[in-house]
């Protein structure tokens, strides 16, 4: 079958959506508000406008972020881009596929209609000329204007008495702003850390409010070679959370007084007050720590008790003066733009991407978020089964295996995720893509895998790259996807590939016995 399918954003997400689509040979119109592709990483971003910043380095390396169709310059590194770079990739993917005619940049798009004939209308409207409405035909609707659009602006105690000014970090460029003043930021994550991290160097003081230690995970954990996603492997993934977590408290307990560096043994500190690391969205960037350790920087745990006129006042009775509030607080997820279909929780869309009552007609790309790992990867597996499903080649589970298969996978992201129950984007990436491999079609793991022991072990010991879902199935590219998994180093060698290959088999023989709580089933 062959539709005719319009796309909502030229971001990551939507460019892979388009690609998809025209690899299984569908007509494909993508509209973008912005001139520019590339979504946050595009050059063009208004002072109002969600973005990067100047310094934005990935927190995902190069093998992490690109596309399974289409890896990392030959021989690169594994290394984190800079937002530059990204978005270069993203200009190259655009010009490889040839995606650029279905694109039709500066069009807003107003709303999404179903028509009582079948298929849907979008309305949209030139962004320099918003009285220009034009109508368009659809059989189906990709949306993926992504998750970093709307700004979540938090109510504090004592705002209104506040005399300072309030920003919010989708909208930081970079820190001269913040000069010589007193700041307070509130909340941490990965832009969070870089953003905390530059404003402390330059204000005259700064003091970082969270609600709880979140899980940080260094760019280069224990200051070696491999960067922090070469763990995302298939050995790794086997070990149960319950002996995963056990170890890393071991380790955080072990590391505070003997890590290599100050930073180090800071890192250790702040995660030996969260026992349950697995739990929550990794912050995969420690670049605040070191303000921390080199005094610049202080941490309040305890909550804001309120704001005055000129200061903080913290639940424990610390009192800061200030006159800046930085909100690290994210963004809110806005589905107004459908008027058939009431969205207010991603879990309850299979696979964070399908509402049981819209089926293939409407579908979101973009939404699914891993704790470990990259966005893009989710987005591709997202694009690959769509494009399939429009085809007409694989089919959606029956309305109650569907509604099964949402409430079995929402309670596994529920309970996994407990740490960060605010964050429905959330999903385990291992589970996510394997998961998806098998429905797709396009796992590595069949026999003819082990023709080849080297890739095997590749397979199994390095790190769950896209890259390795293009080997086999529709549209593969085995040559170029074997090329790209051999030429990245794996970061366990053969003792401590057994080593936890032995803390796997053992905990799973607790497990059996009832001495080990086992994992929720995905």
């Amino acid at each position: 079958m062959r539709k005719n399918v319009c796309v909502i954003g030229a971001g990551p997400s939507g460019l892979v959506a388009v690609k998809e689509l025209l690899d299984e040979g569908h007509s494909v119109t993508c509209f973008e508000r912005s001139t520019e592709i590339g979504g946050v990483f595009r050059s063009g971003v208004g002072a109002d406008e969600a973005g990067a910043y100047d310094s934005t380095m990935l927190t995902i390396s190069n093998y992490m972020m690109t596309f399974s169709s289409f890896p990392p310059p030959e021989n690169q590194e594994r290394r984190f881009w800079s937002a530059g770079e990204y978005r270069q990739y993203l200009l190259d993917f655009t010009e490889k596929f040839h995606l650029g005619p279905t694109i039709q940049g500066g069009t807003d798009v107003l709303s999404i209609s179903k028509n009582d004939d079948g298929g849907y209308t979008v309305e949209v409207a030139p962004t320099d000329d918003p009285g220009k409405r034009v109508a368009h035909r659809f059989d189906a609707v990709v949306v993926s204007t992504g998750t970093h659009r709307v700004p979540n602006y938090i109510d504090l105690p004592g705002q209104e008495d506040f005399a300072g000014e309030i920003v919010h970090s989708a909208h930081y460029r970079n820190a001269e702003r913040f000069r010589g003043r007193r700041v307070l930021c509130i909340g941490i994550g990965e832009t969070a850390a870089d953003v905390v991290n530059e404003i402390a160097q330059v204000a005259e003081s700064c003091t970082l409010s969270v609600r709880r230690y979140q899980p940080i995970v260094e760019r280069y954990p224990g200051g070696g070679a491999h960067t922090n996603d070469a763990y995302t492997s298939h050995l790794l993934h086997s070990v149960p959370l319950a002996a995963a977590g056990a170890f890393m408290r071991f380790g955080m307990r072990r590391n505070k007084s003997r890590g290599r560096t100050g930073a180090a043994k800071a890192v250790a500190a702040w995660n030996s007050k969260n026992r349950h690391f697995f739990h929550h969205f990794l912050t995969k960037n420690e670049a605040f720590i070191h303000r921390i350790v080199d005094g610049s920087l202080s941490v309040n745990a305890t909550g804001i008790e309120r704001l005055g006129k000129d200061y903080v006042l913290f639940k424990d009775g610390r009192r800061e003066e200030i006159d800046t509030i930085m909100l690290n607080t994210g963004y809110v997820e806005d589905f107004g733009i459908l008027k058939d279909a009431d969205i207010t929780d991603v879990r309850r869309l299979y696979k964070h991407m399908i509402h049981p009552a819209l089926g293939t007609d409407v579908v979101f790309i973009g939404w699914a978020r891993p704790a470990a790992g990259g966005v893009p990867a989710c987005s591709e597996m997202q694009s690959r089964y769509f494009a399939l499903l429009c085809s007409g080649k694989l089919k959606l589970p029956d309305p109650v295996r569907l509604q099964g298969l949402i409430e079995r996978q929402a309670s596994y992201e529920n309970e996994v995720f407990h740490g960060n129950p605010q964050l429905r984007t959330l999903v385990h990436y291992n589970h996510y893509m394997i998961d998806f491999a098998k429905v797709i079609g396009c796992s590595p793991w069949r026999p003819a895998v082990f023709l080849n022991p080297r890739l095997a072990y590749r397979l199994w010991v390095g790190s769950q790259m896209p890259h390795i879902y293009r080997l086999f199935g529709p549209h593969s590219d085995h040559r170029t996807a074997r090329k790209a998994i051999m030429g990245v180093p794996t970061a366990f060698g053969a003792p401590q590939a057994l080593a936890i290959l032995t803390v796997s088999g053992v905990s799973r023989v607790l497990i059996a016995m009832g001495l080990m709580k086992p994992d929720p089933k995905y």
